[in-house]
């Protein structure tokens, strides 16, 4: 029988990197996939149910969630794994951190197009909600990683409580 691995140990990193990753992007596609059937449904339901009104609301929900999706994946990389690694360095583990990372870019996304929320259109701040739905979903999907760390780093001195 061999030891397991050291938790420092690169391979571990590695693939607890490749796990969160698989997590966010996971979350990510589910969170596109409800955000654009929404999208879809509050513009027929604004513009009038009908035929010709389905196609033009059809692509604007499609290329809302492509949008969504292309963006969450860049922030996903590009700040969600890099936070991931800086909080398992501190041990925080908990959905904050995540959400409010994920209305931060999304309103730097938003800035960035020029559809950020303001006092003449308040209700763009509905733009940000994906992204931290996304977030809350992802910390849901790490819950069981987070505990089964806690429960490495307790002491050893603990007995088998159950078996399987």
């Amino acid at each position: 029988m061999t030891t397991p691995a050291p938790p420092d140990d690169p391979v571990v990193a590695a693939i607890r990197t490749n796990i969160v990753f698989e997590k966010m992007i996971v979350s990510v596609l589910t969170v596109a996939g409800a955000a654009g059937a929404a999208h879809l449904a509050i513009s027929l339901a604004v513009g009038g149910f009908s035929i010709g009104a389905l196609g033009p609301s059809f692509l604007r929900a499609a290329t809302f969630t492509l949008l969504f999706f292309f963006t969450a994946f860049a922030a996903a990389v590009a700040v969600g794994v890099p936070l991931f690694l800086q909080l398992e360095k501190r041990k925080l583990r908990a959905a904050w951190p995540y959400a409010a990372a994920a209305a931060l870019v999304g309103l730097l996304v938003l800035s960035a197009a020029g559809a950020a929320p303001g006092f003449e259109e308040p209700w763009r701040a509905l733009y940000l909600a994906p992204g931290v739905a996304a977030a809350v979903l992802f910390a849901r999907k790490m819950r069981p990683f987070w505990e089964a760390a806690r429960r490495a780093e307790e002491p050893v001195a603990r007995t088998v409580l159950r078996l399987h």
